[in-house]
């Protein structure tokens, strides 16, 4: 079964009938058909379907630029009980730009598939304990005022990156980081100081999305840089990447927590 959106755009994971989401799944999956074999013959008669972002990873390289992102698909069946898939989709593949995606039913697969894929990125010795991500199987596959995965903020629990920090010169990387942030309220020395003692980070990209403003199209990004200190503590900095600019030129904001920086990007870069 040949994968869908090869182009590069984004497919939709959210709305319309679950039995077309499904469809749609493993239509795009390369192993959609091998998938569908493993799945309860009820999740065709599904009545609700639910997908979220789980984990993600990525880098601007070198050697390139790469993503990795797994989506959790959940189906509400008839009896009540509840179908699990797993969407793994990245582009780390030889075939630089090609986005691969694969499904699972089994939770061993998927950590294994990811464990392949996140090797590209370096630092990895083998999959990883699959009990890191206990709280992702329990957590309830349809939360209360879940958001649309489309248009919604994509949040990935702390516990789902199972965090590798596979980045080097990340003293320096604090420093560049910091130095470039336009914002007035970006965190000043003190916080400069302490991440001179910072030994490896990992720089994850949590959501990204675009609007229209005052009838331009405005873009912003979110990613967490997270870094290993000395003393084995761990600071994140979670930084915005927009073009809210008088030129449309992008611009980095630096903020020391995640609400602050997701506050920044809906109640002023997509204020109208």
């Amino acid at each position: 079964m040949d994968a869908a959106h090869s182009d590069g755009t984004e497919p939709a994971r959210s709305g319309g009938r679950p039995a077309e989401q499904l469809d749609q799944l493993l239509r795009r999956a390369e192993n959609g058909r091998q998938a569908a074999l493993l799945m309860h013959a009820e999740v065709r008669s599904a009545l609700m379907h639910y997908c979220g972002l789980q984990s993600c990873r990525h880098t601007k390289g070198p050697p390139r630029r790469m993503n990795r992102r797994t989506y959790r698909h959940s189906f509400l069946l008839p009896d009540g009980d509840v179908q699990v898939l797993w969407e793994l989709e990245h582009n780390t593949g030889p075939d630089e730009g090609v986005v691969h995606r694969a499904v699972f039913a089994d939770r061993e697969d998927l950590t294994l598939a990811e464990w392949e894929v996140d090797s590209a990125f370096g630092g990895f010795s083998g999959p990883a304990d699959l009990s890191a991500d206990e709280s992702a199987l329990s957590a309830p596959p349809f939360p209360a005022g879940a958001p649309d995965v489309e248009s919604g903020l994509l949040a990935a629990s702390g516990d789902a990156f199972r965090r590798a920090y596979t980045e080097g010169d990340s003293a320096e990387h604090a420093w560049r980081l910091l130095r470039r942030a336009t914002n007035a309220g970006a965190p000043g020395t003190e916080m400069r100081a302490r991440l001179r003692a910072a030994i490896a980070h990992d720089i994850s990209i949590v959501t990204r999305r675009s609007a229209v403003v005052g009838g331009r199209q405005v873009s912003w990004a979110l990613y967490e840089h997270a870094f290993l200190l000395l003393d084995g503590s761990e600071v994140s900095l979670w930084e915005i990447d927009h073009t809210r600019t008088p030129t449309g030129d992008p611009v980095c904001e630096v903020f020391t927590s995640q609400d602050a920086a997701l506050d920044t990007a809906v109640r002023r870069i997509e204020a109208t």
